[in-house]
């Protein structure tokens, strides 16, 4: 018995082992069963225990989950508001990875607005946390970069010495400087960013001003520097010393104020020294071509005169040649030109001579005869006369100075009179006693000072250009202003090469 009753409760805790869901409860022991009267009886198989009923499942109660209040436009607006202040602080570029961050997630909350309220509402709260994040962190760096561009722009003010061309514009420029500061550390981050625009703006035009101010005075100063240069070249100091006076007490004046940083009576005296420098230039050329004018005017005349008197001259050439006088008068062509002038001022075209080359070029005439000598004063002192009539006095004198050159060379051959070597048997002529005529020298010893003081310059020869023919012998010897022609002389011996003078007046005889 006592192993049957083992095996039973074996069998009854294996059981509840494996059956039960829960924690098996305490077994209550069976009640034992009385002892069998001491006889042995007949063995009976052994009973199987009775099963015990499963225990049911606990059922939980259902608890209904609380209802989620919708999304209010007011949250989407919220945080709406939240990012568009940011981009105003400039999120983009000072922050642009968490305001991108805050728009996505802007996004996403409203896809998921109605579906599922409670998830897009946690990212609308960290929509606006993101953007309200972007707006410091924006505000903080262009705080950082305004407070470094005004005091690049503080500098550049001070480069130009703005603080002490315009120091109470400037102090008033710059005292923004300090204000936005004293801004930012109280946390006022947008007024002090609207305070650090304002001063820059300030900074900036004033910059402006006194740059423009500075290179107008320079440019004023270089104006007159140049016009002093062109009144130096004019030689002002001798046609206009007064009004270059006033041009360097103008300037240095000028000069004087700016170095004062004095903006106001630099401006003020550079201009007029300005003005004083173009007046000086101004006035000395005039006057400078006044006095030209009237040289090359009196050289004219001379000139004319000179030619006037040349061309009642009788003159005879090296080669023999006698020109007679024939008179001319320069005022016809004074007057021809005038009228020409005139003329082609009130068309307003004008024209270029024969014998003007065009530009600066002196126009040259060449070799010429001793014939034409005159010819050539004429056509040069015509050229002249037009060149004055164009204005052009340097040149005109140039030409007028060379017609002298002509007219001296001309005058050179001028004679008296011709006097004709006469045959007289019983006193035969000679230059001695062709000398001591009194139509002549009056004095036969002159003879020899003329000729010393001719053959200084020239051959014995060349001065009695001795010419000879088979059928006359041509004797002739310039006497200052006497010319002495030979005639036929049939019977007279030539020679081979003409003796050189000597003291002995005998060989000057034929």
């Amino acid at each position: 018995m006592n192993k049957i009753g083992r095996l039973f409760f074996i069998m009854i805790l294996a059981f509840s082992l494996f059956n039960c869901p829960s924690a098996p409860k305490a077994v209550e022991k069976p009640p034992e069963q009385k002892k069998p009267v001491a006889e042995k009886p007949a063995e009976k198989p052994a009973e199987k225990p009775a099963e015990k009923p499963k225990p049911k499942p606990e059922v939980k109660p259902v608890v209904k989950a609380p209802e989620v209040k919708a999304i209010s436009d007011s949250e989407v607006a919220s945080a709406r508001s939240a990012i568009a202040r940011a981009e105003e602080a400039d999120a983009g570029y000072y922050d642009p990875e968490t305001i991108k961050q805050a728009r996505a997630d802007l996004a996403g909350a409203l896809g998921i607005r109605t579906s599922d309220p409670a998830k897009a509402r946690e990212l609308l709260k960290k929509t606006k946390q993101e953007a309200d994040l972007a707006f410091d962190n924006s505000v903080k760096k262009s705080a950082a970069v305004l407070a470094d561009r005004m005091g690049r722009m503080n500098e550049k003010l001070k480069e130009i010495e703005a603080d002490r061309f315009m120091p109470d514009l400037y102090k008033d420029a710059v005292s923004g400087i300090g204000e936005s500061k004293k801004l930012y550390a109280d946390g006022a981050l947008s007024d002090a960013r609207d305070k650090a625009y304002e001063s820059l703006k300030k900074m900036a035009d004033l910059y402006d001003l006194v740059d423009k101010r500075i290179r107008w005075i320079r440019i004023l100063k270089r104006d007159t520097e140049q016009y002093m240069d062109d009144a130096e070249k004019a030689n002002a100091s001798a046609w206009a010393p007064d009004e270059l006076k006033k041009t360097t007490r103008f300037y240095y004046m000028g000069v004087e104020a700016f170095q004062k940083y004095n903006l106001d009576s630099s401006e003020e005296y550079l201009g007029s020294a300005r003005e004083a420098a173009r007046d000086t230039v101004k006035f000395s050329r005039e006057r400078k071509l006044t006095v030209e004018k009237k040289k090359t005017e009196n050289l004219m005349l001379e000139v004319m005169k000179e030619i006037e008197a040349a061309s009642k001259l009788t003159v005879v050439t090296d080669k023999g040649t006698v020109i007679e006088p024939k008179a001319w008068s320069g005022e016809k062509i004074l007057k021809s030109t005038e009228k020409k002038k005139e003329k082609k001022s009130k068309s307003g075209t004008g024209g270029q001579s024969m014998l003007i080359p065009h530009g600066n070029k002196i126009a040259v005439l060449g070799d010429v005869n001793q014939e034409s000598f005159l010819d050539q004063a004429k056509a040069l002192w015509k050229i002249g006369v037009e060149e004055k009539g164009k204005g052009n006095f340097k040149k005109a004198m140039e030409y007028f100075l060379e017609a002298k050159k002509y007219l001296a060379a001309y005058k050179e051959q001028a004679v008296k009179s011709v006097y004709t070597v006469r045959l007289i048997p019983e006193r035969r002529d000679c230059l001695w006693r062709i000398a001591g005529y009194d139509f002549v020298y009056g004095n036969p010893y002159h003879l020899e000072e003329k000729q010393k003081a001719y053959s200084e310059s020239r051959s014995y020869l060349s001065g009695m250009e001795a010419c000879y023919s088979s059928e006359m012998s041509l004797h002739r010897y310039r006497l200052n202003t006497w010319q002495l022609t030979g005639i036929t002389l049939p019977d007279i011996n030539i020679p081979d090469t003409y003796p050189p003078m000597r003291q002995d007046r005998s060989l000057l005889e034929f």
